[in-house]
């Protein structure tokens, strides 16, 4: 009886265990196959392997940009993934503070007021369907381009204006609006503040020395009050001096302080969700090329970081690359560092506001910017792959 008793319980032991490791095989897998991305670049034909949860290899034979497949363990085929063919290059890494002084194209909207008229309290804008975060490229057929363009086109007009609009959700209309005289002010009134520039500091990533084009922040320039990215009409990027670093602690973000100086360094050409992009018209820093890495290069381990904190020389900082999304679900956000460098922590607490595009570095290649700071944990930060950047840099200077 004992005998039996034994045996049924080493049964229902041996299938509970064997129906577990079944399903950690799946989940493992699932999990595994979540993270391989959709498609992927080469440099040369071969072997690349993805750290994923399970290991991935993807074996890309050809010359010419196709399909191939992502095998678990090099052995099964769990996903076939685009492959484009492409060039290696190099870039010069900067790590320096810069300046940025930007003209929006048209006028963005920035807040809505009511304001005291006849008969009451009025808010033209809101009345015609205007939001915060839109963008007036227009007034009755006159481009504006700045605040004085706007309230001028205001003042000459009598009874209804009609503005082309670009919402903040990329879609252009037309809206019809009838400005009202403010009591208060004496003067015709739209009911909206709009801005038309923007300024500030943060790091310059790279130069391209076969072009002289640079890319820098990794991430768009938005407006304060909106949050929305600023598109560009005009602007430069100038040298900048370091005054102090406001130390970031949990909770509250740290920040460099800093002024614009007059000496210009590039043309901005645009401005996008990867990064700031122009022309490089100062003198190319004293330094080695990078080689871009590629996504499938980057691993989880070791790395650094290239910035400026004191205003002297761009230093090397220790840091470790935490977690990879090759997905790139979210442009900006590819990477997980956090800042080890006892040096680097003691200064500033780990990243800062103004490190936002400082080059990340890891066996000697080109992988990453610093992109954005977990507040809650200054330690801790996102970070842009190099070649999303690049990428995104040369598609929008060479479209300009």
């Amino acid at each position: 009886m004992q005998n039996k008793k034994e045996k049924n319980f080493k049964k229902l032991f041996f299938g509970m265990l064997a129906a577990a490791v079944i399903g950690f095989s799946a989940s493992s897998i699932g999990v595994t196959i979540s993270q391989i991305p959709d498609e992927m670049t080469v440099y040369t034909a071969g072997k690349s392997s993805f750290d994923t949860f399970l290991p991935v290899e993807v074996n890309y034979n050809q010359t010419q940009s196709g399909e191939a497949d992502a095998k678990l363990f090099g052995l099964v085929k769990v996903k076939e993934v685009n492959v484009s063919v492409q060039s290696p290059r190099k870039v010069r890494l900067c790590g320096n503070i810069f300046g940025v002084k930007m003209y929006s194209d048209g006028v963005m909207v920035v807040g809505l007021s009511d304001f005291a008229s006849y008969g009451g309290s009025v808010n033209p804008a809101r009345d015609a369907g205007i939001s915060e975060g839109d963008i007036i490229k227009s007034v009755n057929g006159t481009e504006v381009s700045s605040n004085r363009d706007f309230s001028e086109c205001i003042k000459k007009s009598d009874g209804e204006i009609n503005l082309k609009i670009l919402t903040k959700n990329g879609q252009t209309k037309n809206v019809a609006l009838i400005p009202q005289y403010s009591i208060t002010d004496k003067c015709l009134k739209t009911g909206m503040w709009v801005r038309d520039s923007a300024a500030g500091i943060g790091t310059l990533t790279y130069i391209d020395p076969q072009n002289m084009t640079f890319g820098g922040l990794g991430h768009g320039i938005c407006d304060a009050d909106t949050q929305n990215i600023i598109p560009v009409n005009g602007g430069d990027i100038v040298e900048a001096e370091i005054i102090n670093v406001k130390r970031g602690v949990k909770g509250s973000a740290g920040e460099i302080h800093g002024y614009l100086r007059s000496e210009k360094l590039g043309e901005i050409k645009s401005n996008t969700i990867c990064g700031t992009f122009g022309e490089y018209t100062g003198k190319l820093p004293e330094g080695r090329d990078y080689d871009i890495a590629l996504k499938q290069e980057i691993k989880t381990g070791k790395a650094q970081i290239l910035c400026n904190i004191d205003g002297k020389e761009p230093k090397f900082y220790d840091i470790s690359i935490d977690k990879i999304n090759y997905k790139g679900s979210e442009p900006t956000k590819n990477m997980i560092i956090t800042v080890v460098d006892e040096e680097l922590i003691a200064k500033t607490g780990g990243i800062v506001q103004g490190m936002s595009g400082s080059p990340i570095v890891q066996n000697g290649k080109f992988v990453g910017a610093v992109t954005h700071v977990f507040v809650n944990d200054p330690t801790c930060g996102y970070g842009i792959f190099a070649e999303n950047m690049v990428r995104q840099g040369t598609s929008s200077v060479s479209t300009k």
